[in-house]
C-alpha cells in the first residue's frame, strides 16, 4: 500500500516567496494519519505545509490501524532559484569558416524570454539589425551584404523571469573577417 505518490519532490524558491503544498494520504480505509516534517508530528488526514526556506524536508507519512501501520517516507528539497545566467560575446568571425560566424549571445536561465530584446547598430547610430528571439543571431549582415569590419553597437533588453524587472545592456561587439 502506498501512502503518497512519490518519493521525491523539488522546488525553487526566490527571495521572499514561499510554496505553500498540500499532502493527501491515497490509502483508503480506517485507522489514523500522521505526518511527521523534520521532527514535527501533525496527526491530521491531510496535511497543509508552507516551505519559506531552502532545504531538505523529509515528511513521514504513518497510517495506523490498530497494531497495524504503514509507513512511508517523502524527501522534498527546496532550493533557491538560480541567478540570471547570460554570456554575451564581444568579438566574432563571419568568415564561412565552422568557428564563430555568428554574434551569439547566450541566455540560460532567470531571464523571460518574451520580453527579450536586442538592437545592433553600426557606427553612424544605423539601426542594422532587430531580434525579439533570444535564440535569433546576427550574421554579420545587413541586406544581403557583409558589413566591414569593425566596432558596433549593441542594446539588449529583458527581464527577470520571477521579478519582470526589466534590464538594459549595452555594449559593443567587434566584428573580424
Amino acid at each position: 500500500m502506498s501512502l503518497v505518490t512519490s518519493a521525491q519532490q523539488i522546488f525553487e524558491l526566490c527571495a521572499g516567496e514561499t510554496k505553500t503544498v498540500t499532502y493527501f494520504s491515497t490509502s483508503t480505509g480506517d485507522g489514523t494519519t500522521s505526518w511527521m516534517v523534520n521532527g514535527t508530528t501533525y496527526n491530521v488526514d491531510e496535511l497543509t505545509y508552507t516551505y519559506d526556506s531552502e532545504g531538505t524536508y523529509n515528511i513521514v507519512v504513518k497510517k495506523e490501524n490498530g497494531p497495524c501501520y504503514v509507513e512511508q517516507t517523502l524527501q522534498v528539497i527546496v532550493s533557491e532559484c538560480p541567478d540570471m545566467i547570460y554570456y554575451i560575446p564581444n568579438s566574432f568571425t563571419p568568415d564561412g569558416d565552422e568557428h564563430n560566424n555568428t554574434f551569439k549571445w547566450i541566455f540560460t536561465s532567470g531571464f523571460d524570454p518574451m520580453g527579450f530584446n536586442i538592437l545592433i547598430y553600426n557606427r553612424w547610430g544605423e539601426l542594422i539589425f532587430e531580434s525579439n528571439n533570444h535564440m535569433s543571431y546576427w550574421d554579420g549582415t545587413y541586406g544581403d551584404k557583409i558589413c566591414q569590419s569593425g566596432t558596433y553597437t549593441y542594446k539588449v533588453r529583458f527581464k527577470d523571469a520571477k521579478t519582470d524587472k526589466k534590464y538594459l545592456l549595452t555594449g559593443h561587439v567587434n566584428l573580424i573577417k
